[in-house]
């Protein structure tokens, strides 16, 4: 199978750490497409002495990883290639999250992710296997973060929905999607997107803005797309270590939230009582 790598990095100081989950791909041959807000001749050296077959773009700062992905969509042939891997780095620092029941640290949610799709060698090797096997598998991502919930579509689910009956297709019933935008996806599932959209319909990203804009719309649309062309989404990573912690985090989480919310507010709930909430500056 053929496969291209697209890997935004907004984080440079992540490079280091990327390249060891890269390095789980082996001698598999694959394209790396790099794209980056800025020149960083430093890194760009770094990059291509690491990776020989690799492309890097410099892109405007539009639609976060999502609008970067775009940009790198309208670089290639998605008939030159089987499966697209979608990477990007993503911030560690902030409050948990709370996805399918359980609240994930961030730098957590950033570790399923890529251990999801290159964790080792060996589950990088059943990934491509599954998606020789099972024809109507359409993406993979981690197991733990293919979520459905409709707490976490809430603010986007209108937008969803008009973006599908824009595509052609019906209001989808439920909305299943990859929380993080980090997948591995059959190639010919992102003609759309490419047909329909690219960097400029983006606005400039703004770290302060969670929830609602184009791209988070379009995380949501990914998934939207592979179930509406009669495709499964799936995981198979396991981590045992995980679904233990994510036990107790619960607990915790009950006697003690604290967080910011979409709205950029601090709230703060003890045994699920809300006990403050101010406006963040």
């Amino acid at each position: 199978m053929k496969i291209a790598v697209h890997l935004h990095i907004f984080y440079l100081e992540m490079w280091d750490e990327i390249k060891e989950y890269l390095h789980n791909i082996g001698h598999y041959p694959y394209h790396l497409f790099v794209t980056l807000i800025q020149e960083n001749d430093d890194l760009i050296h770094k990059i291509k002495e690491y990776h020989k077959d690799t492309s890097i773009y410099i892109v405007e700062n539009r639609g976060y990883d999502v609008g970067a992905f775009v940009y790198f969509l309208h670089q290639i042939d998605l008939k030159q290639y089987d499966i697209i891997i979608k990477l990007h780095t993503k911030n560690k620092v902030g409050y948990d999250t709370l996805i399918n029941h359980r609240y994930i640290s961030r730098k957590n949610w950033v570790k399923l992710l890529y251990t999801g799709l290159l964790g080792s060698y060996a589950l990088f090797i059943k990934n491509l296997y599954k998606f020789k096997v099972k024809q109507n598998l359409g993406m993979i991502g981690s197991q733990y973060l293919i979520t459905s919930n409709a707490k976490n579509t809430k603010n986007v689910k209108s937008g969803v929905k008009d973006f599908m009956i824009k595509l052609g297709y019906i209001k989808p019933e439920k909305i299943t999607f990859v929380a993080g935008t980090m997948f591995m996806i059959r190639s010919h599932l992102l003609q759309q997107i490419k047909d329909n959209f690219t960097i400029n319909d983006f606005e400039i990203s703004d770290p302060k803005i969670k929830d609602g804009t184009l791209a988070h719309i379009l995380e949501r649309v990914f998934g939207c797309l592979v179930v509406a062309n009669g495709y499964t989404i799936n995981g198979y990573d396991k981590n045992y270590y995980f679904e233990c912690a994510s036990i107790l985090k619960t607990i915790r989480h009950f006697i003690y939230c604290r967080k910011i919310t979409n709205h950029n507010y601090l709230l703060i709930k003890i045994c699920k009582i809300p006990i403050y909430h101010r406006k963040q500056l």
